[in-house]
């Protein structure tokens, strides 16, 4: 059985297991992105910088979202995760407008991202993210094309949202250091 049949079969059991959960399919990690939390910086009690470097260890291209600039592409979104000891990873969901483009990362390549996060959050989130404190991960969403990327976009902020599919790749988790004394 060659590697995109069984890659296809764990797809099919996938969907199969958990046909009410989420939009997100979870792959291997050696499918396809690896997100390396590279830094991790306390500003203050409620600011923390990240630096993000997201590398496609597949052997072929796959596609994220984002703001395809010539010079610098940006991923977007970037999904920061808090584990909750009762619900487990809990994503905080914040609403934003769909990337404009889609960013086409070749075997090898990487993009570096850097993110930060600001309490209170000034964006609307349905799990807002309150305290700087637990374990954390990165979430970001990848294709196989271009097409299946611009496909789940359109199907995301439209009445077929539950139709959406993605592949998501995650960091490691990690702790946010505490803040330094006064």
């Amino acid at each position: 059985m060659g590697i995109d049949s069984v890659r296809n079969l764990m797809l099919c059991l996938l969907l199969l297991a958990s046909p009410t959960e989420s939009s997100l399919i979870p792959f291997p990690e050696s499918v396809g992105p690896e997100i390396l939390v590279e830094r991790i910086k306390r500003v203050s009690r409620d600011e923390v910088h990240f630096s993000l470097k997201v590398t496609n260890r597949s052997d072929r291209p796959v596609f994220l979202l984002g703001i395809d600039r010539k010079s610098e592409p940006s991923l977007h979104p970037v999904h920061l995760e808090q584990w909750q000891p009762k619900d487990g990873w809990k994503s905080s969901n914040c609403m934003d407008m769909p990337p404009p483009h889609v960013i086409k990362l070749d075997p090898g390549e990487a993009i570096t991202k850097e993110f930060w996060l600001q309490l209170p959050m000034s964006v609307v989130c349905r799990n807002p993210i309150t305290r700087l404190e637990g374990k954390f991960r990165f979430r970001v969403e990848y294709f196989e094309s271009e097409k299946q990327a611009r496909a789940y976009v359109e199907k995301l902020f439209s009445r077929r949202w539950k139709d959406a599919r993605a592949a998501v790749a995650v960091s490691e988790p990690f702790e946010i250091p505490p803040p330094a004394s006064p």
